[in-house]
């Protein structure tokens, strides 16, 4: 008699364990482990945002070269590298390259991560940041890249991107941090920087990105991408000499405060660069100092994407601590390096406590820095109640799209549909959009009473959603997910 009672009591617990996990995650089950089904479900698969990606690592080398075709321009025969035109005794017509095959795949390969040479640990990092100064005069038409980016986004069910990118003026800022110089005080170095005309060309710069804009919408039009919600975050170059990085900041901070679409401020450039190794700590003690001249400006930060075949002891131990607590980042990028820093558990309960997001980037992890499967912490972040959102870095150089970043996550990571959801959820909320949240409560996700009890008809929800940016896009994610539950994961 007691066997049968323990008999039914297993059986209740995986019954009522079921129903616990959901009929979806019951349907996503049956395929997770299919590759080709698991993809074609997760491309139907609404996901929020893109919130960690570079425009210039957001084209597939393909779409340069025809870019470049287009416009007449040239390839350099040793670099690979695209130039202007007319083409010169060391260069030839991108557009020869159509019927050249052999060339045309030694560029593609040049221009991309294609060969993926896992055999070498150091190849992927290095060729992937070598391809951002090949792509040349490709870049130069922003409006085009917008307007991919967009159509990329509508192709991975994503509606709203946070696209980072350099905004500066036509002369950049190079020569005017030179010209002030550094004496290492922050105060003084601004009020130089001010008196010099820092801010002169700021105006027209915020023109110049009006023209891209409108060019993208121009090739938008109606179609496919033009729903898609694009903001900016402003690029700093932290491999250069304190001055000049100093003197991006003060710019990318008040860029944001002028511009509307500019809703943020990252580092850019590779974390194991010796410059950005030198000066890590007086970059977040710069960011510190900024950050109480422009509180309400958000700051995201490149942190931990560092492995101890990159760095050494000490810097793989801190940064992703500093950047939370000293550089003030409402969001790090990448994190790998998270079993490394002296103060892990502390720096992980901290992301929990304050909200602070994890952008997960699992292709690029693998790509530059040969981290996946169970070396990577995505499950430490997840297990530490840290929000985690997927994002692709530079999908072209490592020929990805976000949907294959969902992919990865569940054959590589074994994560489940509740995760995928959840991450979906977190990009929405844990993005820079201006406005009220739609969710009383993230853990787990609840919605405000006044949208879940009347499907948005509550004159208190209209409110909040005809004045909040991010409440509306939150409102779209549910209708989108629970759409695809009904016609998709209940059909199977």
């Amino acid at each position: 008699m007691k066997s049968m009672k323990k008999y039914v009591i297993v059986i209740l617990l995986v019954v009522f364990s079921g129903c616990a996990r959901g009929n979806h995650d019951l349907s996503f089950d049956k395929i997770s482990h299919d590759p080709v089904a698991l993809r074609i479900m997760l491309a139907e698969m609404p996901k929020g945002a893109e919130l960690h990606t570079h425009l210039s690592g957001i084209p597939y080398a393909e779409d340069y070269l025809t870019w470049a075709a287009a416009d007449k321009a040239c390839i350099d025969k040793t670099s690979s590298r695209i130039v202007e035109g007319p083409c010169g005794n060391n260069s030839i017509p991108v557009r020869q390259l159509f019927v050249k095959s052999n060339i045309w795949n030694t560029v593609v390969d040049t221009l991309s991560d294609r060969q993926n040479l896992q055999d070498n640990k150091i190849w992927g990092h290095d060729h992937f940041f070598d391809t951002f100064g090949k792509f040349g005069v490709a870049t130069d038409n922003r409006g085009r890249m917008l307007a991919y980016a967009a159509k990329q986004a509508y192709r991975d069910n994503v509606q709203y991107e946070e696209i980072m990118l350099s905004i500066y003026g036509p002369h950049g800022v190079a020569s005017l941090s030179k010209q002030v110089g550094w004496d290492g005080n922050f105060d003084s170095t601004l009020k130089k920087l001010k008196k010099a005309g820092l801010y002169s060309e700021m105006d027209q710069a915020i023109k110049i990105f009006d023209a891209a804009e409108d060019l993208k919408n121009q090739i938008l039009s109606d179609g496919n991408g033009s729903k898609v919600l694009q903001r900016y975050i402003n690029q700093v170059i932290r491999v250069s000499e304190p001055a000049n990085v100093f003197c991006q900041m003060a710019w990318s901070f008040e860029l944001v405060r002028k511009d509307p679409r500019v809703i943020g401020v990252n580092l850019v450039a590779p974390e194991d660069d010796p410059i950005a190794i030198r000066d890590y700590k007086l970059h977040m003690d710069m960011l510190d100092f900024f950050h109480n001249i422009y509180p309400d400006v958000p700051i995201t930060l490149h942190a931990g994407e560092l492995t101890p075949l990159l760095a050494t002891p000490e810097a793989l131990s801190d940064h992703i601590f500093l950047a939370i607590t000293k550089g003030h980042a409402k969001r790090i990028g990448h994190g790998v390096d998270i079993p490394y820093e002296k103060n892990a558990r502390d720096t992980l309960a901290i992301m929990k406590e304050q909200g602070i997001a994890l952008e997960c980037l699992l292709t690029s992890n693998d790509a530059i820095l040969k981290v996946s499967g169970k070396n990577h912490p995505v499950h430490m972040y997840i297990k530490s109640g840290v929000p985690v959102a997927f994002s692709t870095d530079d999908m072209g150089i490592a020929r990805s799209t976000l949907t294959n970043e969902y992919v990865t996550a569940v054959i590589d990571q074994g994560l489940t549909y509740a995760d995928l959801k959840n991450a979906a959820r977190n990009s929405l909320e844990y993005s820079f959009l201006e406005g009220h949240s739609l969710w009383a409560d993230v853990s787990p996700y609840k919605m405000i009473k006044a949208c879940a009890e009347n499907s948005g008809s509550d004159k208190e929800c209209k409110e909040l959603l005809s004045n909040s940016s991010k409440a509306t896009q939150q409102w779209e994610l549910e209708q989108k997910l629970k759409d695809f539950e009904t016609n998709y994961l209940a059909a199977h």
